[in-house]
């Protein structure tokens, strides 16, 4: 009976014998081992000690309830104020949205523009003292020596928070020739 497949199979271990001197390992109950310490782990954690983790205390402090105060009206007009520094190619323009709205355009990018932006920057940290806020917007195509030039100016002026943003940018789609079915 030396062709059964018993014999066979038997002869293909002696000849891979040298390959695997080592010796076999089953990784089957390792496998087992990790699965079930990672299973009671879990199963034990979600207990005690994630109750405490996640429990909190939604007492809220009681309110009180007292006359009204009057409001300030310095603190209206300060919070309202939206003050914009935008930065074009050729020219900067300053607007803000207190009194009805305010926009002065500066030709240019030079000292004597960036003088009389500190100057109308000035003006209008002035007329609210109590905005200290102020949003920068540049072009895309706009260096940036000329941005850092004008947030300076605008810490110049004396504006404490000083904000850099963005403009949506345009999207350029790629049109070509429609494309037609094959042969």
């Amino acid at each position: 009976m030396a062709g059964s497949a018993f014999h066979k199979s038997r002869q293909r271990r002696a000849e891979r014998a040298p390959l695997t001197a080592h010796g076999n390992i089953n990784l089957v109950p390792l496998v087992d081992i990790l699965t079930s310490i990672v299973f009671f782990s879990l199963a034990t954690y979600t207990g005690a000690a994630l109750a405490a983790i996640t429990s909190f205390d939604l007492s809220l402090p009681p309110t009180v309830v007292t006359a009204t105060q009057p409001q300030n009206a310095a603190e209206d007009k300060g919070l309202n104020l939206l003050l914009a520094v935008k930065i074009q190619n050729d020219r900067i323009r300053i607007e803000h949205s207190g009194g009805g709205g305010f926009v002065e355009e500066i030709p240019g990018l030079g000292p004597t523009s960036l003088e009389r932006a500190v100057s109308t920057l000035d003006r209008i940290r002035r007329v609210y003292p109590d905005n200290k806020d102020v949003l920068v917007v540049p072009n895309d195509e706009v260096s940036y020596d000329n941005i850092i030039k004008v947030l300076e100016a605008a810490r110049l002026a004396g504006f404490a928070n000083i904000s850099i943003g963005s403009r949506a940018r345009a999207s350029r789609v790629a049109a070509g020739p429609p494309v037609t079915g094959g042969p």
